[in-house]
């Protein structure tokens, strides 16, 4: 293999220096670029998998790889296996070395056990792979590579955040940023943001004295169309739970026309509106009460509109 190693024993000169520190120090773990020691399937290899070329750390070493390397994965007798690709790490002996290994995992979609004790022996998670009984090319690449400069990391799959899970971690996967908090009880826990912001006019603290007053507030919103059940009443899953509390929902009929119910004003469809919301609402979800007017009549009785078709419009406002 290829390899050139530093940070193990040795000394290091200045260009190493130059090298070493910018990325050593921004996280555990990173590769430099986004083609660096992409995994990719063998076209020659059964059950091979092609390490690419490039540079990569962990933990005080940087390695860059000049040649693309090939690992074979065991045959699977039936069913499916997740192996996982990783750069290993050994500091024994005179100098240390990195190469790359094939760990063996299960039928279990995740990451299986890995050396984790930097300074002895340490893995890098670079790719999950599937193999497939009968089949000689791997069936499924995930990557779990991460990238790390200037303040920030990123990864490709969320995966990848078994192995980047140390408390005060910031990891961005998409439009999702992941934050590695401290629960209630004191224990690390993943919290997430969207990358999309709104910018807000003003804010006061979510729970001003309370055990949240500095969370700021989070806000989500969705459309889509569902039908109430017996009782006339709906619920809403948000798509994230809120990580502490909902503070309101705000509900509007999603199609066209316009009628009164109960004193307001909203959109609905004929004689159907979104009016009157329960107070079943917590961080996961809220159920809410379709309202209409008896037999269509606009000036009728409002009463609850069971089994029936509807779009709802909702803003949550949660911390």
């Amino acid at each position: 293999m290829a390899i050139t190693s530093i940070g193990y024993d040795g000394s290091i000169d200045e260009t190493q220096w130059a090298q070493l520190v910018p990325v050593v120090g921004a996280a555990e773990y990173g590769v430099l670029e986004t083609t660096d020691w992409r995994i990719t399937a063998s076209t020659t290899t059964d059950r091979g998998v092609k390490v690419g070329v490039g540079s990569g750390w962990g933990y005080g070493v940087l390695d860059t790889n000049t040649t693309t390397i090939t690992l074979q994965g065991d045959t699977v007798s039936s069913g499916t296996r997740w192996d996982m690709v990783v750069a290993r790490r050994s500091w024994g002996g005179a100098g240390g070395a990195t190469s790359f290994v094939l760990i063996k995992g299960t039928a279990a979609m995740q990451l299986p056990n890995r050396n984790t004790d930097p300074g002895t022996l340490d893995d890098q998670p670079l790719a999950l792979v599937q193999f497939t009984a009968g089949s000689t090319a791997p069936t499924t690449i995930i990557d779990l590579r991460c990238f790390a400069r200037n303040g920030g990391v990123v990864a490709k799959d969320e995966l990848a955040l078994d192995y980047l899970r140390h408390a005060g971690a910031k990891i961005t996967i998409g439009s999702t940023v992941w934050s590695r908090d401290l629960d209630v009880n004191g224990s690390p826990t993943w919290n997430t943001s969207n990358t999309s912001t709104i910018p807000l006019f003003g804010a006061r603290a979510s729970i001003t004295g309370g055990v949240s007053d500095t969370k700021p507030f989070l806000v989500q919103a969705g459309s889509y169309v569902a039908k109430s059940d017996a009782n006339g009443t709906g619920r809403v899953n948000f798509p994230n739970p809120f990580p502490n509390g909902l503070l309101t929902v705000m509900a509007f009929n999603g199609d066209d026309d316009s009628i009164r119910a109960g004193g307001m004003t909203i959109a609905s469809s004929g004689d159907v509106s979104t009016y009157g919301a329960s107070a079943l609402g917590t961080k996961n979800d809220w159920v809410y009460v379709l309202h209409g007017f008896a037999s269509g009549n606009n000036d009728g009785p409002v009463i609850r509109k069971a089994n029936t078709l509807h779009r709802i419009n909702w803003i949550a406002i949660g911390w």
